[in-house]
């Protein structure tokens, strides 16, 4: 079974540029002999928000030299907040009734493994389920019934995301997204516990769960509670679930447990590392604290990507989050996920849901997609903002490197007042445009946030230099050429 591509219909508004003063070529020996120098500086024009819309070109196709010296055919930019996997899922895919009715099949627990099954996707397990009930036999929840499902088992829902309990060792314990009334600590398997698994049953069979956030996939699934095998209870994985990212049928990158869960708690609590395909951290966050110290790359690692390349030809042209659970030697298969956290969460840095977002619609080359340009992506140091007093002097707290405009936009949008920061992104993101084919873009704010400065650094056959030097880089060139109008072409 395969979800068929989309039509979609966008606009584009055009801009309306800011006025730039600028003066002739001057050559500047002081600021270094192996950089050239190309600097824009204005005093910003405030401008009727409403007005000021920027289109957004779908990728660089020039050549674009880091400033660690290689060529890069292709360089990612991402402009636009809107052109992310969070705003998409939000503007077009929640509340969506054709899109909702599509995905049903796939976000259902019980129809998800019969596809799987189906499928028969090599080294995929699909964990056994003991037994279903819908709304007219969950009076057969009773103690002897619950004795009678071999243990350790989990009860879930099939139609709702949440609502989950673990019978281990004759007891019973709700551990996710449970009713008020319902004991989150492991109880003695008796008819105490019979009683609170057939109220959380019975409240989770007639949660409309769709009607919650708008994520309309659930709506078109007929409820059931599954009885399954618990596999982490039972030994065969000692992770809770991995979570893999693909887009337009391309694993990206990969969320995984790293903190260790204390007693009483659960791994889904915990702390969690992103990787890319080849294990290696990235600096993604999201809707999780993460890991100081990097963890063990799983003994079923490479059997996972295998699967995930396999399972992504059956959504080429979606973003989704495909659960497993890989932490033994197996991989066993969880669910399908297209609305991560409701879509009301972000990816930090944001540049990680402009990536998805680009994949998806075919903004970046196919050829290019691999590891190596997943972090390069991640981990350019390449967007600089620094931040003046109006002294001059240097605010450190405000300064930094950011992996694209639209994070050190938003950076500097944070510390806007309300009515102006829609203006001051745009008017960044502008600054920015403008500075897109350098290898290193400084962009330099007093604390108003109304005057900056911007300018990019070429520099011949540098060495690496660390995020830090690139704001030392950024600062001193700013410092040297303070005051001027002045552009220098090599």
């Amino acid at each position: 079974m395969k979800i068929q591509p989309r039509a979609q219909l966008r606009s584009r508004s055009n801009f309306r540029h800011l006025k730039l003063c600028l003066a002739g070529p001057i050559i500047i020996v002081a600021l270094c002999q192996l950089m050239l120098v190309r600097y824009h500086s204005h005093k910003q024009h405030i401008i009727d928000s409403d007005r000021t819309r920027f289109y957004q070109p779908s990728g660089s196709s020039l050549e674009h030299r880091n400033h660690d010296g290689r060529s890069h055919p292709f360089e990612y930019i991402m402009w636009s907040k809107e052109e992310s996997y969070t705003k998409d899922c939000t503007n077009n895919f929640k509340g969506n009734e054709t899109w909702g009715r599509l995905h049903s099949p796939f976000v259902d627990k019980i129809r998800a493994k019969e596809i799987l099954i189906k499928e028969n996707i090599p080294n995929l397990n699909v964990i056994p389920t003991f037994a279903v009930l819908d709304k007219d036999n969950i009076s057969l929840v009773t103690l002897d019934f619950m004795k009678s499902i071999p243990q350790p088992y989990i009860i879930k829902a099939t139609h709702v995301s949440g609502g989950m309990a673990r019978v281990y060792n004759n007891t019973y314990s709700c551990f996710k997204y449970c009713g008020d009334k319902i004991p989150l600590s492991p109880i003695p398997l008796d008819e105490a516990a019979a009683r609170y698994a057939y109220a959380q049953i019975n409240e989770d069979i007639n949660l409309d769960y769709s009607s919650l956030g708008g994520e309309l996939q659930y709506k078109y699934i007929t409820p059931h509670i599954i009885f399954e095998e618990d596999i982490i209870s039972g030994g065969k994985t000692n992770t809770d679930v991995t979570f893999w990212w693909l887009s337009g049928g391309i694993p990206l990158f990969i969320s995984q447990q790293c903190g260790k869960p204390l007693e009483g708690e659960h791994g889904f609590q915990k702390e969690r590392i992103f990787v890319d395909t080849q294990f290696r951290r990235t600096p993604i966050m999201f809707n999780r604290p993460t890991c100081t110290d990097m963890v063990e790359k799983p003994k079923s690692w490479e059997k996972q990507l295998e699967v995930m390349k396999r399972l992504g030809k059956l959504f080429p042209r979606e973003v989704i989050r495909i659960d497993v659970y890989g932490g033994g030697d197996e991989v066993w298969f969880s669910e399908f996920t297209f609305t991560t956290a409701g879509c009301w969460r972000t990816f930090q840095p944001i540049v990680t849901d402009g990536v998805l977002y680009a994949v998806q619609y075919n903004k970046i080359p196919r050829e290019v997609i691999n590891a190596d340009f997943i972090q390069k992506v991640l981990r350019d140091d390449s967007w600089v903002s620094v931040s003046l007093d109006n002294n001059g002097s240097h605010l450190t707290e405000y300064t930094g490197v950011h992996p694209s405009p639209v994070d050190l936009c938003s950076r500097l949008q944070e510390y806007a007042d309300k009515a102006m920061k829609e203006t001051l992104f745009q008017s960044c993101i502008e600054e920015a445009k403008r500075l897109s084919s350098f290898p290193l873009r400084c962009i330099v704010t007093h604390n108003n946030r109304l005057v900056y400065h911007s300018f990019g650094l070429v520099a011949n056959e540098l060495d690496r230099v660390s995020a830090n030097d690139n704001v030392v880089v950024c600062l001193e060139g700013y410092r040297r050429m303070q005051g001027q109008f002045i552009i220098i072409d090599g």
